[in-house]
């Protein structure tokens, strides 16, 4: 007999703030019609890209949005996760992140690779093509493409061959990788501590480049089932 398990469903998304317009009366509509659609989902817990030490700071917003006194954040944690959170009765929001110190970023490492690998660099991003959130274009449609398991499969492939980055006793791609593949590991294990029965719901709001890995780390693991965002955005 199959054992019911928790259900996570894992919402890949862009980050808001590096967008202009999303202010605009016709971008606003449109964030209510994807918060619209995550709402089926009837999540018990949202959790979202945010470290554990700014939890207090971060829930006092959401306090206060509860209460009406807090204009959002162009961020994706505060346009989806607080709406959707009051919308539920949320009493609070959940950080999942970590970030810490990294040897090296990821620029670092496309710088070299572009210098001493380029052929590499190229094949890593061949075919990669990721969405654009055009004028035409809805924020419900933009997430439908960014979550579709094609990106989100390409997004995870270039992230596995950054570790060919380099050359022997000189790991220049695993130098960045160790800290990425550390800090999806503690997202994980973070998403993971919210489980309290087997009825939990789980939303995840996180960029799209963690969607992948996240998602291995939990099916892999047994211990929730993962459901595909897909399902509620159509």
């Amino acid at each position: 007999m199959k054992r019911n398990k928790a259900k996570v469903l894992i919402l890949g998304s862009f980050h808001m703030s590096e967008h202009e317009g999303l202010d605009s009366e016709k971008r606003q509509n449109e964030i209510e019609e994807l918060v619209n659609k995550i709402e089926a989902f009837q999540p018990t817990r949202i959790a979202v890209e945010m470290v554990p030490e700014d939890s207090e700071s971060f829930n006092e917003e959401y306090k206060q949005y509860k209460l009406g006194t807090y204009q959002l954040r162009m961020n994706e944690i505060y346009q989806v996760g607080f709406r959707l959170g009051v919308r539920l009765g949320h009493e609070q929001i959940y950080p999942t992140d970590w970030m810490g110190d990294a040897s090296m970023s990821f620029g670092e490492v496309e710088s070299w690779a572009r210098e001493n690998q380029p052929e590499l660099l190229h094949e890593m991003y061949d075919g990669l093509e990721p969405p654009v959130l055009s004028e035409d274009k809805s924020v419900l449609d933009f997430y439908k493409e960014l979550n579709a398991s094609a990106l989100v499969d390409k997004v995870h492939k270039l992230h596995l061959n950054i570790a060919r980055v380099g050359d022997l006793n000189h790991y220049v791609g695993i130098n960045w990788l160790s800290w990425w593949y550390k800090r999806n590991l503690i997202m994980f294990a973070n998403l993971t501590r919210l489980i309290n029965s087997e009825k939990e719901r789980i939303l995840f709001i996180v960029g799209v480049g963690h969607s992948s890995i996240v998602t291995k780390f939990i099916e892999e693991s047994g211990t929730c089932e993962i459901v595909d965002p897909l399902t509620y955005l159509s």
